[in-house]
């Protein structure tokens, strides 16, 4: 059954007391991870070749419309105060522009030619990546953006969560999230985007890990823009360096905050007086 379709679980949903609707969306939600385990595989390839393409200095496009372009805008926002990646590495271009509010985004999923004129006016090529998102496997905006990115010779991974899609068909490496039907009728931004988010997630994160951004689970290339990321930052070296939270914020200081040059210079520092206190 597809997005579209009518759950025959949820006939009564209009009917339902509040304690039941809850329960019946904790119920459904388990089809959302269940979907991105099956998916597990493609998921990965789609990672390992993200991390190739930001590795050689490319850059990764997210297209997306509705709930499947707000999720594009999330990811890439979140990429570069917890990885340390570099502005415009990977970029989202949604149905209305990034900018617009959440009418403007769902009225523009039909333009065909919003998306090849970003990638174009982006300059997308052959070094980078596209992964287009939509839960339909059917949005104008989307299908028209990977059908010019791929004319352009770049590689394409498409999301979707209905089967034998033109999104998945015109894909390098397909991922088909099959929620199934929704709790109320179309609204993908329920099973469907939670789906869409976890697959999301594990490309970005994967691709991270693969690319060296990552030292065992710590976040090395985070950014240190608010009072917590600094603390973390404290805390990371801490862990790395087995220095104390004045030692580490004064390493931190010295290095102007920059995680991996601060427990790099700690490990010079004990190399050379091996006796010397943290």
């Amino acid at each position: 059954m597809g997005t579209e379709d009518r759950n025959p679980r949820s006939m009564h949903l209009g009917e339902m007391d509040v304690p039941d609707v809850v329960a019946l969306m904790d119920a459904e939600e388990r089809e959302a991870l269940a979907a991105v385990q099956r998916a597990a595989r493609d998921i990965a390839r789609a990672a390992a070749h993200v991390a190739e393409v930001y590795l050689a200095g490319g850059r990764t496009f997210l297209l997306g419309a509705g709930t499947s372009g707000r999720l594009a805008v999330m990811e890439a926002a979140e990429l570069p105060p917890t990885f340390g990646v570099e502005e415009g590495r990977f970029v989202p271009l949604t149905a209305g522009g990034t900018l617009s509010g959440p009418a403007a985004v769902t009225r523009h999923e039909d333009d065909e030619e919003a998306a090849a004129h970003a990638l174009d006016e982006a300059g997308c090529s052959a070094a980078d990546a596209v992964v287009g998102v939509a839960a339909s496997g059917r949005t104008p905006f989307v299908l028209a953006g990977v059908d010019h990115a791929r004319k352009r010779g770049t590689w394409v991974c498409g999301i979707a969560n209905n089967a034998a899609t033109p999104l998945l068909d015109a894909a390098d490496v397909p991922v088909l999230l099959d929620t199934g039907p929704e709790v109320l009728t179309g609204s993908t931004r329920l099973k469907a985007g939670t789906a869409q988010k976890l697959a999301l997630n594990r490309i970005s994160t994967a691709a991270m890990v693969r690319a060296g951004r990552v030292v065992g689970n710590l976040m090395v290339e985070v950014r240190p823009v608010t009072a917590k990321l600094r603390r973390r930052c404290v805390r990371i070296v801490g862990e790395l360096a087995g220095t104390s939270d004045e030692a580490s914020t004064r390493l931190l200081e010295a290095t102007g905050w920059d995680v991996r040059a601060a427990v790099e210079r700690q490990r010079h520092r004990h190399e050379s007086h091996p006796d010397q206190g943290t």
